[in-house]
């Protein structure tokens, strides 16, 4: 097998897209400021930053150093210039229960809860905590990924917001469990912009 750093400099990327990757991966997501590997046949992920956000790398190494808790977060298991290697974490993103139907629980949501206490206990603040940044493994532990902005003076809003429309919406008998991509994204979309309040 290749070694991680000729892996990493054949993944070319354009404007912050994934324009081609090595054979030996498989893109498993894509966010602002990174894209996310699994290696082949090894259950470990390459977190490859684009060539604008490179300087993110060794922060968010720093904050899952922070953090050492390898039941709310994935192992961290390496940093290079631009990338982390990391435990690939195998569940589902609550975006994802959201599309498929599986249906997130009050105890689940109580999980997320618990690890942002810790976040805080680690003099940390929590920061983007959104749908696609919560997974949901098989044996049904919550982890969070991507913790970079962990470092950021102030906590966003959107767990807060996320937990009001939780409690308010989803929870009712007649709710729907299941949406489709695209009204996600509006519905995204329309907060993001301020257009829907909660």
């Amino acid at each position: 097998m290749k070694k991680i750093e000729d892996l990493v400099e054949e993944i070319v990327f354009k404007d912050n897209r994934i324009v081609s990757f090595p054979v030996e991966l498989e893109c498993v997501g894509q966010g602002r400021s990174a894209a996310v590997f699994k290696m082949k046949n090894i259950n470990q992920v390459i977190k490859v930053f684009y060539p604008s956000h490179q300087h993110l790398a060794f922060r968010e190494a720093e904050v899952y150093n922070r953090l050492s808790n390898r039941v709310f977060f994935p192992h961290l298991k390496e940093v290079g210039d631009g990338y982390l290697i990391m435990e690939y974490v195998e569940g589902i993103t609550f975006y994802d229960c959201l599309r498929t139907g599986k249906r997130i629980t009050p105890e689940m949501v109580r999980k997320v809860d618990e690890v942002l206490t810790y976040v805080r206990s680690r003099g940390l603040t929590p920061s983007d905590i959104h749908l696609r940044n919560i997974m949901l493994t098989r044996n049904n532990e919550v982890v969070l990924i991507d913790v970079v902005r962990f470092t950021q003076p102030n906590e966003c809003q959107y767990w807060p917001d996320l937990k009001k429309a939780y409690y308010k919406f989803y929870l009712r008998k007649f709710f729907p469990k299941r949406f489709p991509k695209l009204l996600i994204e509006l519905i995204i979309l329309l907060y993001r912009k301020r257009l829907l309040s909660i």
